[in-house]
């Protein structure tokens, strides 16, 4: 496996798109996939795109090693980290037009070309705010969700998209400023750099001023005074060094996101039946390295180090902070059916199964024994196999394979 790292990328897009279209025309990605097994399969290596620091490269190791053994290694990845081969504003159609086979598809930024699922993020604020419970719920129910919807997975399928899974790498976005901003006065003015559109609202209902500016820029951005906080989680304080900067964390909770893996469905197609069933497999290594590390592992650093490596502060936001977001998120999501995207027959029907998919989630978890307030202490330990086994047998097992 290589990972390939670099501030700059070797082709712009439109370039690299049409010079795709012209040269693997036939091919599945460029590749020349053949043979009906993995036996007779040629070796072919994958590329794998991701905006995201190469810091964060952990979980995608551990399911690329897993598939490479899966198939005695026929397959292998190459990777590119930071924006090096597409940018997040680039992903869908990079990865459709087969400059990469695998990518994370953030649906906020296509809000005109992929409609549903950016429809859908608005709903992110119904996820159980309490750590590590909604992280979990998040994973898996959005996860289920996002498979078992028939208009969403066809309107990707009809963009030559294949989707793995998908996962909320927070519950709720918080705010990381320069200065401490604990209530709306306090707030007032502020420019912060805004997750997307679904956070646009909060933002506003706080008196302040999102700014939209690439993940890569939010370092510097904060730095030079462009803004004067960033909606934040914790593996952008940790992992991308945002903590080195804005250093006050009001815990006011914030429509998180969920990222979308997926694959150019041609080349899915292509590979033989059971080196897809060996990507397919690996999949639960991915995921739950993205819950451990990204999900749970950074929060718990970014709370046990953070304050004494870079001076961080912890704030809790004053109720009339509280409560201008909720009132907020509780517009957008009652607002939603009005504004639901063409072709979605019945949106309230879609907006009560996404309810009914996440309280089942948290229900499950509950009786699990996920819902423990100790567990949220940064030295706990989480006995994680129960969930996982569930979310394989009856997320990917049944949706997946």
């Amino acid at each position: 496996m290589k990972s390939i790292v670099g501030p700059s990328r070797p082709v712009t897009a439109i370039a690299a798109i049409m010079c795709c279209v012209l040269v693997f025309s036939g091919c599945a990605g460029g590749h020349r996939i053949t043979g009906d097994s993995l036996a007779e399969l040629r070796p072919v290596t994958l590329r794998v795109a991701n905006f995201t620091a190469a810091s964060a490269d952990g979980p995608f190791n551990a399911f690329a090693a897993e598939v490479e053994r899966r198939t005695g290694g026929k397959i292998t990845f190459e990777s590119y980290w930071g924006g090096s081969l597409l940018t997040s504003e680039e992903m869908a159609q990079g990865v459709r037009g087969g400059i990469a086979d695998i990518g994370m598809f953030g649906p906020e930024k296509y809000p005109s070309e992929y409609p549903m699922s950016n429809w859908l993020t608005h709903l992110n604020s119904l996820v159980e705010p309490r750590d590590p419970l909604g992280l979990m719920q998040g994973f898996a129910a959005i996860t289920e969700f996002v498979l078992t919807d028939e208009v969403l997975t066809e309107y990707f399928r009809e963009r030559d998209l294949k989707i793995l899974f998908t996962y909320t790498p927070i519950t709720n976005y918080h705010l990381a400023c320069k200065t401490p901003v604990r209530t709306l006065e306090e707030a007032r003015g502020k420019r912060v750099r805004s997750g997307g559109t679904f956070t646009d609202g909060d933002i506003e209902a706080m008196g302040m001023v999102p700014v939209n500016l690439p993940t890569g820029d939010i370092y510097e951005s904060l730095q030079r005074g462009v803004i004067d906080c960033t909606v934040a989680m914790p593996k952008f304080m940790v992992a991308y060094g945002i903590a080195e900067v804005a250093k006050h964390y009001t815990e006011v909770s914030i429509t998180g996101y969920s990222q979308y893996q997926v694959m150019n469905l041609g080349v899915w197609e292509s590979l033989p039946p059971d080196a897809q069933r060996a990507i397919t497999d690996s999949l639960g290594t991915w995921y739950e390295h993205l819950l451990t590390e990204e999900g749970i592992g950074y929060q718990r650093e970014l709370y046990a180090e953070a304050p004494a490596k870079y001076g961080v502060r912890f704030h809790q936001p004053a109720p009339d902070m509280v409560e201008a977001v909720r009132t907020e998120q509780a517009a957008a999501v009652a607002e939603l059916p009005s504004v639901a995207p063409e072709g979605l027959a019945d949106p309230h029907a879609a907006i009560e199964r996404y309810r009914a998919v996440l309280d089942d989630w948290k229900a499950r978890l509950i009786a699990m024994g996920y819902a423990d307030p100790a567990l949220s202490d940064p030295d706990a330990e989480i006995d994680l196999g129960p969930y996982l086994t569930e979310v394989e047998r009856t997320v990917f097992d049944r949706y997946l394979r």
